[in-house]
């Protein structure tokens, strides 16, 4: 059975890209461009990994972090961010 991984990511190009590789290196992939549509997601469907922007459009990372583990304790959340002003808010 393939691991599953979502991508939270508003930026189109990070998701598209993130999805190739990850497809490409046999894992199942899924997108949403949201905080709100990736909660949505996971509330449907199971996810081993989720791959989640700290700046988002609806919300911040830690936000959809708090909600994706109150959801599926067991799931994975790596935060990712393109900016390099954001400080280590998650230890």
């Amino acid at each position: 059975m393939k691991k599953r991984i979502l991508v939270i990511d508003d930026d189109l190009d990070i998701c598209n890209l993130l999805g190739r590789f990850l497809t490409k290196h046999g894992y199942e992939t899924d997108a949403a461009p949201t905080g709100a549509k990736g909660l949505a997601k996971i509330r449907e469907s199971h996810f081993d990994i989720v791959f989640c922007d700290y700046r988002l459009g609806d919300k911040n990372g830690s936000e959809v972090l708090s909600a994706i583990k109150e959801i599926s304790p067991s799931t994975i959340v790596l935060i990712i961010t393109g900016y390099s002003d954001i400080k280590r808010r998650f230890m």
